[in-house]
């Protein structure tokens, strides 16, 4: 996330004489007489550990001012012939881009886990206010002791709220909420001029709308209001398998249609047994699927199958029989698909464990030295028509035997009610 086209001068003298911000900057004379430190390692890398560029300086904010005074300081100094060079600046949260958006070469990384993260909720329970450092976790935890919740997500929980919400925030919900970006009330953002704005759908809405997935090309976001929902106390979590393709996708879609139902559509392919073994580390129920990947009869390659998983919000209302309770709705949707019998599998979980399930898979990759190494990764939207087409490209690129790492397939639905695929192929 960059701010492109600032310049890098005078800019430290001016923040060491007005500013609360913790600097942490290399030892090179870029800027002049100021004598800098080393800059963290941590700046020069991050989760995609496929590229490394270090900046001459790390910011530590203290508050958003910090943030506008930097970047108001740089945004001002002149330019011309023979002035400095120019450099960027790169808001870094918890370290989790793919390919070096929050790396800075040449210029400065904003730690934005340094701002406040406190998470207020407010509007007698309609929303929370939270620090754009806060992780979703953390946010969530907070939420939770008043029996509220955000209602849109991401599967892993430990990335920071501005961090998503200048990127996109997808997960299972979003088919029936949107993503994280579509469910943001109003927002504190640092422009690159240096302004502290306050924005949302009424109030400044070209800069509310152009930060929201923007990458970080039109400001820092600092702060952030969340809408909230009441949360349910248990999930009821399903896993159910498939050895077709097209039936896999079209009960996805089936899935989809019954918002009403159903809270949370996700699902992924099993390449091998690996795959059906890590797959499994969160899922707290005994899966006795025991699949034959042997060839698939076409140009001899290796078997594929599928796996949905779908939740239901469990109220755990008085009344049993009422539509919304989990093990009715569990039974009435599962009644609808054709996974293949009898191998679907269902477990009633806590709220916040349903949500932080990907916890479990992040401990057990790093107890076998896997999770610090680089993640090849691909994000993709696919249009309905072009989702088998897809998987038939990925197959014939995929080794199939010794992949590993998730392949996620799942269906989103637009305002026209249109169908697109999020497929999320991470190779470890």
């Amino acid at each position: 996330m960059v701010l492109k086209a600032l310049y890098l001068y005078a800019a430290v003298v001016v923040l060491l004489l007005c500013s609360s911000a913790n600097f942490i900057q290399s030892p090179s004379d870029v800027f002049g007489p100021v004598a800098l430190l080393e800059p963290t390692p941590s700046a020069a890398r991050d989760f995609g550990a496929v590229v490394s560029e270090a900046p001459v300086a790390v910011m530590r904010p203290g508050s958003a001012a910090d943030v506008a005074r930097l970047l108001g300081a740089l945004s001002s100094a002149p330019a011309g012939p023979g002035r400095r060079p120019r450099a960027s600046v790169a808001a870094r949260g918890a370290g989790h881009s793919l390919h070096g958006q929050a790396q800075a070469r040449g210029g400065i990384v904003v730690e934005t886990r340094a701002l406040p993260r406190a998470v207020e909720v407010g509007g007698g329970g309609a929303y929370a206010d939270v620090g754009a450092g806060a992780l979703w976790v953390e946010v969530l935890e907070e939420c939770l002791r008043a029996g509220l919740a955000p209602r849109s997500w991401t599967d892993y929980l430990y990335l920071t709220v501005g961090g998503t919400l200048s990127n996109g925030g997808i997960s299972g919900q979003a088919f029936k909420h949107g993503p994280q970006i579509s469910n943001v009330l109003q927002l504190e953002v640092v422009t690159g001029t240096g302004e502290v704005v306050t924005c949302s759908p009424t109030q400044s809405p070209e800069l509310f709308f152009a930060v929201l997935g923007g990458l970080g090309q039109f400001g820092i976001i600092t702060r952030a209001r969340i809408p909230l929902q009441v949360a349910p106390p248990k999930v009821r979590w399903v896993r159910a398998f498939y050895d077709s393709f097209e039936t896999f996708t079209g009960d996805q879609e089936l899935l989809v249609s019954m918002p009403e139902l159903v809270d949370y559509v996700e699902g992924f392919m099993v390449l091998n047994e690996q795959s059906l073994r890590s797959s499994s580390v969160a899922f707290p129920a005994e899966v006795n699927f025991t699949p034959d990947f042997g060839s698939d009869g076409v140009g001899g390659g290796k078997k594929v199958y599928y796996c949905i998983e779908f939740a239901v919000h469990d109220f755990q209302r008085q009344d049993s029989a009422a539509a919304d309770d989990g093990d009715h709705v569990v039974e009435l949707v599962s009644g609808k698909l054709s996974f293949l019998r009898p191998h679907a599998y269902s477990v009633e979980v806590a709220y916040f464990d349903f949500l932080n399930r990907v916890r479990m898979e992040e401990e057990s990759l790093r107890s076998r030295g896997l999770w610090d190494v680089p993640h090849p990764w691909l994000n993709v939207f696919v249009p309905r028509h072009g989702a088998a087409a897809f998987k038939d490209l990925l197959m014939g690129t995929v080794t199939r035997g010794e992949f590993e790492g998730p392949v996620l397939v799942y269906p989103l639905l637009t305002d026209s009610s249109v169908c697109l695929y999020a497929a999320c192929v991470q190779g470890l």
